[in-house]
């Protein structure tokens, strides 16, 4: 019957020298110690550019006995054979195969393992046979970038990545981008380092793919080590800018609820101060003196439904600016901007324009005369 030497006990087999069995719980047979030798795998984590890597098994002997041959198999069979010198053999990665794995339901995936056997043969004449696995990572990864952006912070967008190989040197590494799922891949144009890096895409030629609200940018990161490539993609949404602050207000022209805040929503008593716009009679609004409030009357293409920050402020800086409207109707829409001075959690204080949209609604006249109007309205920065 063959025996094999389990690798339990490692640190007890060394400390013994295998020259001593006495030990108090008899844990270690002496059939064990009597087979020779063992050997463990000290290098048994690659990537996908290793294909061509030296790996290293360490030898344990007893006194006396030397390793002969070593012989690395899959599935039983025997798939090349180890260079033993003293205490190291040492097989190259090109003999595990060709690097491709499948999942459970037969899907290629691209990392893995490969499980041997490090057959020893000893000069006693024993064997042993012990079990092992070599994982295959990639040798390109991501680091921890954004899944989603808005148009006014695109160009200032960082990709992360890091390389890391086992001995395989990197050749060269490339940034490659497209426009939404069914474009084609081009260059960056971006010098990258072999071993790590940030790109912003302002650095790159992205302005290129022409992208807007509701694109996608889609970017591959490949590591070259001579015929050898390892890919690593991922995507970044172009979402609207969403409205930070929203109000549903009623303007009269009852002289105690005239005025409006556009930052806070409150209705105020005309003459007091701070507020933006206040109801014009007999018809309409007109924005209060030294306030920080313009608007402009939105055109027809204006999409009220898909409006963000963006577009909101888009069409006031290519509209003409209003400081009053008149004969409202309900669904009249404006577009305005309003410049206000924000102070952050540390007290800091900031001047921010604010972009909104502001629609008319539920007009009611009076002999004619108009007495009051809601108005729906949001906004951001």
């Amino acid at each position: 019957m063959k025996k094999y030497l389990k690798p339990i006990g490692l640190s007890l087999i060394i400390a013994f020298g295998f020259a001593s069995c006495d030990t108090d719980d008899g844990e270690i047979d002496n059939d064990l110690i009597d087979l020779g030798g063992y050997a463990t795998l000290s290098d048994n984590s690659i990537t996908r550019l290793d294909r061509n890597a030296d790996l290293n098994i360490k030898l344990f002997t007893a006194e006396g006995v030397s390793v002969e041959s070593v012989e690395i198999l899959q599935d039983g069979s025997v798939i090349g054979e180890a260079t033993v010198s003293g205490e190291t053999a040492t097989f190259n990665s090109s003999i595990l195969g060709d690097f491709t794995f499948t999942d459970e339901d037969g899907a290629n995936q691209e990392t893995g393992d490969y499980p041997i056997t490090i057959r020893s043969m000893y000069s006693n004449g024993n064997m042993t046979n012990d079990p092992f696995s070599i994982g295959v990572g990639k040798a390109i990864s991501l680091g921890d970038n954004p899944s989603t952006t808005t148009m006014d912070s695109l160009s200032s967008v960082e990709l992360s990545y890091e390389v890391s190989t086992f001995s395989a040197g990197v050749d060269e590494v490339t940034l490659e981008l497209k426009k939404n799922s069914d474009g084609t891949y081009a260059d960056s144009d971006a010098d990258l380092s072999t071993e790590e890096g940030t790109v912003e895409l302002s650095e790159t030629n992205y302005t290129d793919l022409n992208l807007g609200v509701n694109d996608t940018l889609y970017y591959r990161f490949t590591a070259m080590s001579g015929s050898l490539t390892d890919v690593v993609s991922s995507e970044v949404a172009i979402t609207p800018k969403a409205f930070q602050n929203s109000n549903a207000v009623t303007l009269s022209k009852d002289l105690g609820m005239n005025q409006l805040n556009l930052q806070t929503g409150a209705i105020s008593a005309d003459g007091v101060e701070g507020a933006d716009i206040r109801f014009l009679a007999p018809t309409g609004f007109e924005v209060i003196n030294d306030s920080g409030a313009s608007f402009v009357k939105a055109d027809n293409s204006f999409n009220l439904e898909d409006a963000d920050v963006l577009s909101a402020r888009a069409a006031f800086e290519n509209g003409n600016e209003i400081t009053s409207a008149t004969n409202l109707v309900d669904g009249d829409l404006f577009i305005y901007k309003d410049t206000r001075d924000i102070e952050d959690e540390d007290g800091n204080v900031e001047t921010q324009d604010f972009y909104g949209v502001f629609e008319i609604g539920n007009v009611t006249s009076v002999n004619g005369n108009v007495a009051s109007f809601d108005i729906e309205y949001s906004d951001g920065f």
